[in-house]
């Protein structure tokens, strides 16, 4: 054993480089030799002859430690947030934030607010104004529907039919004092309102419904047959006219719908082929049928001092010159020329309602009766437009043209 250390002590500085396995070109070079810097020394020591190895101090025996993943921890889940249930008033205060103009708004913003707020209150003035338009229409319709419904057919009853059906009416209505003459078929309308007078019917139109008659020509402009309010009216007979005994003119007045009911159907007659379609108008009484040939159809105004005195609803004339007067005139005025004579011992129908020609405008359709033991039919082939109908000054005004009559009134 101490043979061994002695020969290591006598080991030359080149054996030694050697034995350290250090290279003869790094000490020439005066290169540093890195030494790496272990974590600890390990000395092993041969068992058989006790030799230490010196060189382990430059070997890094220390084992490189695996990189541990790190978990992250499980968060928890979080519990719903439950949202707060506005309470009413909340609702309401929003919403009327929202439409009404407050201190704390801008100009601009409370201006956005007036403009939509003028809008939403337009909207719905119009949707109640739809509504009760309908409304009030399909009423009128209902009614004239209902009131149809309720007259009595006598055509092809012999006199003892008759008189029970008369029989029957007075048992149904025993307070109702009929008038003298009246036609069964309309007892239940009579029945209804004693201000019923007749039925207007006109063939190849949709003008088929109740006439009645008031003391004056206002009441029934806003009111139905019922008496109710209504913007539609009920066709109405002048308070001054006959309804038993036909005047020389007899007047019924309706209103000119927009949405072309009642007598909206009189527009067709200012064309020729609206007239050749309809050259008849059917009025029935309470006591009597009657049939007019349609000879004239004009533009004229609510009121004589508009239309140059010209009068259209007369009902009686003082005499058979100014009968004939009158129909010359009305002539002059028609849109259509006709071949239907009238004669001062005819009685004619006025139907008359609002036109558009200008402002309080009126189209007048006249028809003359059958007369008795006539023909009831009518030779449209040979009616022609009038190339220059007489016209109210204020149609030629609204036109800008000159009035080709003005040196004749």
């Amino acid at each position: 054993m101490e043979n061994k250390e002695k020969n290591n002590e006598n080991l030359s500085f080149d054996d030694l480089k050697k034995q350290l396995g250090m290279a003869e070109s790094d000490v020439k070079e005066n290169k540093p030799v890195t030494k790496p810097t272990p974590a600890k020394t390990k000395v092993n020591i041969d068992n058989d002859d006790g030799f230490v190895d010196i060189t382990a101090q430059f070997v890094n025996t220390e084992e490189e430690e695996p990189e541990q993943k790190v978990e992250k921890p499980v968060e928890a889940p979080k519990p719903p947030v439950k949202k707060r249930v506005k309470t009413f008033n909340e609702i309401f205060s929003d919403a009327f934030k929202a439409v009404i103009p407050t201190k704390s708004d801008s100009a601009k913003e409370k201006m956005r607010k007036v403009v939509m707020d003028i809008s939403i209150i337009a909207i719905v003035c119009c949707v109640f104004a739809f509504i009760d338009y309908f409304g009030e229409y399909r009423t009128q319709v209902n009614i004239r529907d209902e009131l149809k419904g309720q007259i009595i057919s006598t055509d092809g009853m012999n006199d003892n039919q008759y008189n029970e059906a008369w029989k029957d009416l007075y048992a149904k209505f025993p307070n109702m004092n009929f008038p003298t003459g009246m036609k069964a078929d309309y007892a239940y309308l009579y029945a209804a309102n004693q201000d019923f007078v007749g039925w207007l019917k006109i063939d190849n139109t949709s003008l088929d419904i109740q006439v009645v008659q008031s003391k004056d020509n206002d009441y029934y402009l806003k009111r139905d047959f019922y008496k109710n309010s209504n913007r539609y009216g009920c066709p109405f007979m002048d308070y001054k006219n006959n309804s038993k005994e036909l005047d020389d003119n007899t007047l019924i007045y309706g209103h000119h719908m927009s949405d072309g009911s009642l007598f909206a159907n009189l527009d067709g007659y200012k064309t020729l082929e609206g007239y050749k379609k309809s050259p008849i108008i059917n009025f029935s009484t309470l006591y009597q049928d009657y049939q007019f040939k349609v000879f004239a159809v004009f533009i004229s105004t609510s009121s004589p001092s508009t239309d140059n005195g010209f009068n259209y609803m007369i009902t009686d004339f003082a005499s058979d010159e100014k009968f004939n007067s009158f129909i010359n005139e009305v002539r002059l005025r028609s849109i259509i020329n006709t071949n239907v004579t009238v004669n001062a011992n005819d009685k004619i129908i006025t139907l008359a309602t609002c036109s558009h020609e200008f402002d309080d405008a009126r189209l007048v359709i006249m028809g003359r009766l059958v007369r008795e033991n006539e023909n009831a039919a009518v030779d449209v082939d040979g009616a022609t437009l009038n190339p220059q109908p007489k016209y109210p000054q204020a149609w030629y005004d609204k036109k800008g043209k000159d009035n080709p009559y003005a040196n004749n009134i």
